[in-house]
C-alpha cells in the first residue's frame, strides 16, 4: 500500500507578541493571514483527500485556505488545540519571568510531565494529540491529507515520528506558517521528509 502523506502546517502569525497563547482564541495579523494564504499556495495541486485543523480560528483559517477550490470541507477538531496553558494562557511571557518563576522554572526543568496551573503537560497534549492523529491517519489511508495545527501540536507529532523526548521540545523550531511533511508508512516507520519548510 502507497504511504499516507501528511502535510502538518502551523497556523500564521498572530496578534499579541510575546504572549502564551494555548486556547486562548486569537485572530492572526496581516502577516499571519499572508502566510496562510502562501502555505495554500505552496499545496495547490497537491491531491488532498481532506483538510484537518484545530478548532481554534487561527488554525481554521489556515485550513480554510488550503481547502479553497479542493471542494474540501476543512474537519475541526478540538483534539488539535494547543497545550492548554492554563493560568498562563493569554499573558506575557516576559511578566511570568516576574511573577511565576519558581513555577516557570520547575515546567522548564521537566518539559515534559510538569503540568501547567490549570492547563496541561506536554504528556498530556501528545496523549490528546497522537490518539487523533491515529484515527485521521486510519482514515485516509494511501492518501494525502492535511493538518492545519499548533506549534505545540506538530511538535508532539514530529517528535513522536522521530522517536524523540519531549525534553527536547524547544530544540525544534515551528515557525509561524510552516510546513512539514510526513511519510507513514502501514508496514514500517514514519519517514519525516521536511521539517520547519
Amino acid at each position: 500500500m502507497a504511504a499516507t502523506r501528511l502535510f502538518l502546517v502551523r497556523h500564521g502569525e498572530v496578534e499579541g507578541d510575546g504572549v502564551l497563547h494555548g486556547h486562548v482564541d486569537v485572530p492572526l495579523t496581516a502577516r499571519g493571514l499572508a502566510q496562510a494564504e502562501a502555505v495554500a499556495a505552496r499545496l495547490t495541486g497537491e491531491p488532498l483527500a481532506a483538510v484537518y485543523c484545530s478548532d481554534l480560528q487561527r488554525a481554521r483559517f489556515g485550513a480554510e485556505c488550503v481547502a479553497r477550490g479542493t471542494g474540501l470541507t476543512p474537519v475541526a477538531d478540538p483534539a488539535f488545540r494547543e497545550l492548554d496553558m492554563g493560568a498562563w494562557d493569554g499573558r506575557p511571557f516576559l511578566e511570568l519571568l516576574e511573577t511565576d518563576r519558581d513555577r516557570f522554572a520547575n515546567w522548564w526543568a521537566d518539559l515534559e510531565r510538569y503540568v501547567l496551573p490549570g492547563g496541561e503537560s506536554l504528556a498530556q497534549l501528545r496523549d490528546r494529540v497522537l490518539p487523533a492523529l491515529r484515527g485521521l491517519l486510519g482514515r485516509h489511508a494511501g492518501e494525502t491529507v492535511c493538518l492545519v495545527a499548533h506549534g505545540g501540536v506538530n511538535r508532539v507529532i514530529l517528535f513522536d515520528a522521530l522517536g524523540l523526548p519531549l525534553s527536547h521540545y524547544h530544540r525544534l523550531a515551528q515557525d509561524y506558517g510552516c510546513l512539514n511533511l510526513l511519510e507513514v508508512h502501514a508496514d514500517g516507520p514514519c519517514v519525516v521528509k521536511l521539517v520547519n519548510g
